[in-house]
């Protein structure tokens, strides 16, 4: 089940390292149930439970690499999973910065960037940002493996150079805020599918007003929304190193099913 906030704020960019606890959000278990779904199931590869192996470190229960599951903050996700252990994620403001367009067979300068791109690892879960119906998946030049989701506010939510995508995302499909999309990676710029390493792996996130409006900028509310998130997956966290600390096995593993989602690294 996803964290859903209900107060707490704070801006940060970057790591989503192992912390303890943090002052700020209130947080709840939601009666949802993500990041998988009838719509969205992962792979069997990637059906792994995070509580399924846990280590012991002396009297200190220490959970396996895994990703937390997401903080629903005003009905909204942040549209890419934090993990427990050292990873990259970060996504300076990249509205309308320069981008390259074919022309007549050649890359000229005269494109802006109508998103933001989310820089994580290969293979880091995609998420979606609300509710909402599939619109699109599959190939397009610049954008290569992409899903696209009009959400239940009328505007279409876009996530580009997936790796891969999840079984069940397909044109039709319902999604809830933190269903699992797919995976980040470095696909497009390219005709041929599967076309890849023309650029450093990341999720470039677009939203486009309702009723094919112009596209704005998603910067505000992804910090807004990673901020909730940091701030509650380092008070859960907070919570299970105190549980690991005392040697509280059983609540241990309580907290560790509900924090992780059950999907493995890449």
């Amino acid at each position: 089940m996803p964290w859903t906030l209900r107060s707490g704020v704070l801006a940060l960019l970057l790591i989503p390292l192992t912390m303890g606890s943090g002052a700020g959000a209130t947080l709840r278990p939601s009666a949802a149930v993500v990041p998988s779904s009838a719509d969205a199931v992962p792979s069997s590869a990637d059906a792994v439970s995070a509580a399924a192996h846990p280590l012991s470190a002396g009297r200190f229960l220490v959970a396996p690499s895994g990703y937390y599951r997401p903080v629903i903050a005003g009905g909204k996700v942040f549209p890419v999973a934090r993990s427990n252990f050292f990873d990259l994620l970060e996504f300076p403001d990249s509205w309308h910065a320069p981008r390259l367009r074919l022309v007549g067979g050649k890359w000229l300068l005269i494109g802006v960037h109508e998103g933001i791109d989310i820089t994580a690892e290969r293979g880091t879960p995609v998420l979606s940002m609300t509710p909402g119906v599939v619109e699109n998946t599959g190939w397009i030049f610049y954008g290569g493996t992409r899903v696209g989701v009009r959400g239940a506010d009328g505007r279409y939510y876009f996530y580009a150079h997936l790796a891969e995508i999840a079984r069940g995302i397909v044109p039709g499909a319902r999604v809830r805020a933190g269903d699992y999309l797919g995976r980040v990676g470095n696909t497009g710029y390219g005709a041929d599918p599967g076309h890849r390493d023309e650029f450093a792996p990341h999720l470039h996130f677009g939203i486009q007003a309702a009723n094919d409006g112009p596209w704005v900028n998603p910067f505000p509310t992804l910090v807004s929304l990673y901020s909730a998130t940091a701030r509650a997956d380092q008070k859960a966290q907070g919570m299970l190193d105190r549980l690991a600390a005392s040697s509280n096995r059983a609540a241990w593993d309580r907290v560790v099913a509900r924090l992780y989602m059950h999907l493995s690294p890449w």
